[in-house]
Order: structure tokens, then C-alpha cells, then sequence
């Protein structure tokens, strides 16, 4: 009995402990990451003083290592980061973020770019990757082979009837602008919401004179339920809330086309390969 009461001691101590360290985690993955880059910077700074006047720095010296350089320590700076976002379980594409970021950073320095320069850069990259950070989905682009295929999918799904297709995440607008070249009977929306794709796809619209309507907003905002085929290409983190979405909204019979990514836990109804070099098409109906 003592052993039992015990034992929901240090079960109860060890739930309480993992919920202070969930406490003092952060949650949001910027500012995980920031934290991760702050800490090696701290380790990396206690133990530079005791290298350099260590008894093997003649020896590292005599091989050709600057051990005042810069580059010396940015290197275990820049793997240490990426071991720590790995440790922490962030996505695949922070891990290189973590990786690059220091040496970018640096060779920026040397390079002595203007002011304006960095401006420029910061302010593309924020209305490309809008909020990624939340939402979890770089920005991918898709391929002329999956646009090919998702036509062919649309005609075996509708024939000539005509359809309503949403392509949540758009980009550029590329899927949604050659359908609705191809469907002409169909009505192909497409929704981004990072402004600079969105804006690019918005005026490519408007100088080929399609019916396509981009709108500047949150897939999760919108209504499934009138539409016949769904089509995504997002990222692996994201694709069980959108298979909730479409489960609970879109009607029986319809459609939802992910590229690259499968929904996990679930068998997609078809497979198709647009090329060797493009990703695959997971179908499921509804």
C-alpha cells in the first residue's frame, strides 16, 4: 500500500513538473527560436574563455586555427542550434533556419551591404512568409505536372458538369489560374494568406482576364460546404485540422486532392504521380 502511495506521488510530481516545463517553454515556435539562438550564444560564451587559454591552444593554433575568429565559433554556434531545435521537436524547416541563420548573419556583416538592402529583403520575406510562424505552412510552389494531373482529376470526378474547386493556400496562383483555363465551365477560387503571393496572383488574374477570385485571407475562415473539390498543397503539420474541416463541411461526393502530404492515420482513395520530380496527389472522397 505505502509502495502504491508512493508511486502516485511521483506520478503526480512528474505531471506537475512537465506542466511547469510546458509553462516556461514557450509555445510559439519564434519565440522557441529565439530562445534556442539565445542559450547557444550563452554556452558558447562561457566556454569560449576557458578554449582560448586553455593548454591546447598552441596546439589548435599551430594547425591553423584562429581561435579569436569569428568563424571558429559560429560553426559549433550554428550545429549546437540545430541540435537544440531538434531536441525541442521543432519542424524539419526551422532546424535549417537555425542552421543558416548565424552564417547569413555574419557574411551580411563582412559583405557591408547598405541599410536599404537589409529593408528591402526584410519586407519581402515578411509578405511571403506573412505567418507561417502560426499557421505552420511555408510557402511552396507547386508544378506544371500536378496542374496537368489535378485537370485530369477534375474531368474523371465532373465530366463537363461544371464545378465549384477551391485551392486553399494558392501562392502565385498557378493551379487555379490553368484550371480555370482548361474548365472554363468551372468556378476556381483560390485563398492565400500571405500578401505578397496573394498580391501576385491577385494582378495575374486581372491581365489574363480570368474568373479566378483570390482572396487575401485564412483557409480556416471558409465555407466548404458549396464546394466540390478542395485542392492543398500546406505541409504535414497542418493536414489534420484541414481533414477535419473538410470532414465535417464538404457534402458526400465531394473532394479533397492534397499534394505531397497524406492525411495521417487515414488511406487516400487514389495515388497519383504526376512526374518523377513533382510530389504525389493523395485523392479522398467524401
Amino acid at each position: 500500500m505505502r509502495s502504491i502511495k508512493l508511486s502516485a506521488g511521483a506520478l503526480q510530481q512528474g505531471v506537475a513538473q512537465r506542466s511547469l516545463s510546458q509553462k516556461l517553454w514557450p509555445q510559439k515556435l519564434w519565440c522557441q527560436a529565439l530562445l534556442i539562438q539565445c542559450l547557444s550564444l550563452l554556452l558558447i560564451a562561457s566556454i569560449a574563455p576557458g578554449v582560448i587559454n586553455s593548454v591546447f591552444a598552441f596546439e589548435l593554433r599551430s594547425v591553423g586555427l584562429r581561435l579569436d575568429s569569428v568563424w571558429f565559433w559560429l560553426i559549433p554556434h550554428a550545429f549546437l542550434v540545430s541540435l537544440m531545435a531538434r531536441a525541442a521537436l521543432m519542424p524539419v524547416w526551422w532546424r535549417w533556419i537555425h542552421l543558416v541563420f548565424p552564417v547569413a548573419v555574419v557574411v551580411m556583416l563582412q559583405v557591408d551591404l547598405p541599410a536599404i538592402v537589409y529593408l528591402a529583403g526584410f519586407v519581402v520575406t515578411l509578405t511571403l512568409y506573412w505567418s507561417v510562424h502560426n499557421t505552420r505552412v511555408p510557402f511552396y510552389p507547386s508544378f506544371p505536372a500536378t496542374w496537368r494531373a489535378m485537370h485530369q482529376i477534375l474531368d474523371q470526378h465532373a465530366g463537363e458538369q461544371p464545378l465549384r474547386v477551391l485551392d486553399i493556400g494558392s501562392g502565385l496562383g498557378d493551379v487555379s489560374l490553368f484550371l480555370s483555363r482548361q474548365r472554363t465551365q468551372d468556378q476556381i477560387d483560390g485563398i492565400e494568406i500571405a500578401p505578397l503571393p496573394w498580391l501576385v496572383s491577385k494582378v495575374r488574374s486581372i491581365f489574363s482576364h480570368s474568373r479566378t477570385q483570390f482572396t487575401l485571407g485564412d483557409y480556416r475562415q471558409s465555407d466548404f460546404a458549396q464546394l466540390d473539390v478542395v485542392f492543398a498543397y500546406l505541409s504535414p503539420a497542418v493536414m489534420p485540422d484541414v481533414w477535419q474541416k473538410v470532414h465535417q463541411e464538404m457534402r458526400p461526393g465531394s473532394l479533397f486532392v492534397s499534394s505531397e502530404f497524406p492525411v495521417p492515420g487515414l488511406t487516400a482513395g487514389r495515388i497519383i504521380y504526376p512526374s518523377n520530380s513533382s510530389p504525389a496527389l493523395y485523392v479522398y472522397s467524401l
